[in-house]
């Protein structure tokens, strides 16, 4: 029997001690907080899970930083409709880039962070292909104008007053309203025979003018409740949204009540999406700091819905648009404010 020399056995020791220390500093010493080379520039689906990436942490803000910088010239291509920041499944920033058909150049990388493209196609606003009892959030409504359906997000509040909210598509003909115009509850393309007149439920009270000619953060309107229809902040699907906003986060599970899918449920895409949508009048409207969820959460008439968190209902968004590969929401809080305004 053979033993190792007392002084060879201490120097195996110590070359021991010295390669697990050098490993331990490497794997600790790694740095995933900035951009990482690209796996893929085509995933459009992810499966976040309970993971979410928070819109405020140091990475997210560089990447959208980024975003932002590329996104004027990025958006001067045939085809690029728009862009959003997102996060790969192990959490490390994306930037995406919306484009209206197959095919179009988008670059591998902007600024060392990888891109996804995502193939939305045109995108749309969502109140068209357009009564009696209580009332409920998340139905079918429209202008009596128009022959058109989109839906009631939630009720709010108002200088100690209620209002419903929907979008201005929905309410406001894409600016063509005037304050006092009536709203119908279902709108008139849900009437039968389709386009017949529906009962009152409110008059159209306020609405921020969609721009085609500068940046927008929002399409949205308020409506005030007619004396005598009877109405309850409960959305059809049997939630009652809460008073508490909440920003949105690549992940966070969210849902939402609508006119035309009723309940459904998505994680957050991305965020600070800048994106361009084409109105029915023909003009082209730029949306930015907006919400992307996948594209089967909102179909069409399904405008107007609210955004809110899976757990607790916390208002996240008011959805508006869409196309084949994303639907899109206005972030809940600057249409709050505009309309000096809180869920009830």
């Amino acid at each position: 029997m053979h033993g190792t020399p007392p002084l060879r056995s201490e120097l195996f020791l110590v070359l021991a001690v010295l390669a697990l220390a050098l490993l331990l500093a490497a794997g600790c010493g790694e740095d995933h907080s900035g951009p990482i080379a690209p796996k893929s520039t085509n995933t459009t689906a992810l499966d976040y899970g309970s993971r979410f990436v928070p819109g405020d942490s140091p990475a997210m803000m560089s990447a959208m930083a980024a975003q932002n910088r590329a996104t004027p010239e990025l958006l001067k291509r045939s085809g690029i409709i728009g862009t959003g920041t997102s996060a790969d499944a192990q959490g490390y920033p994306v930037i995406v880039v919306y484009t209206s058909r197959p095919g179009v150049a988008v670059p591998a990388t902007i600024e060392g962070y990888p891109t996804r493209v995502n193939m939305t196609g045109t995108v749309i606003p969502y109140a068209k292909p357009g009564g009696g009892g209580t009332l409920q959030m998340g139905t079918s409504t429209g202008n009596d104008l128009e022959c058109a359906a989109g839906t009631l997000g939630c009720v709010v509040i108002k200088g100690g007053n209620e209002y419903f909210l929907s979008n201005n598509h929905v309410f406001a003909r894409e600016n063509a309203a005037s304050n006092g115009e009536r709203i119908d509850a279902p709108g008139r393309y849900d009437s039968h025979p389709i386009c017949d007149p529906s009962p009152q439920c409110a008059t159209l009270a306020d609405f921020q003018a969609i721009s085609f000619t500068s940046n927008n953060t929002f399409d949205a309107a308020i409506a005030a409740p007619s004396a005598g229809r009877a109405y309850t902040s409960v959305e059809a699907s049997g939630y009652d949204p809460s008073s508490t906003v909440v920003s949105p986060s690549v992940g966070l599970a969210v849902k939402k009540t609508g006119r035309t899918s009723n309940l459904t449920h998505a994680n957050i895409q991305a965020i600070n999406v800048t994106i361009q949508v084409q109105y029915s009048n023909g003009g082209i409207a730029t949306f930015v700091n907006q919400i992307q969820t996948p594209g089967s959460f909102i179909r069409s008439g399904d405008s107007g819905s609210l955004m809110v968190t899976e757990t607790g209902a916390n208002p996240v968004g008011l959805c508006f648009a869409g196309g084949s590969g994303g639907s899109f929401a206005n972030p809940i809080g600057p249409v709050l404010s505009r309309f000096s305004a809180t869920v009830k």
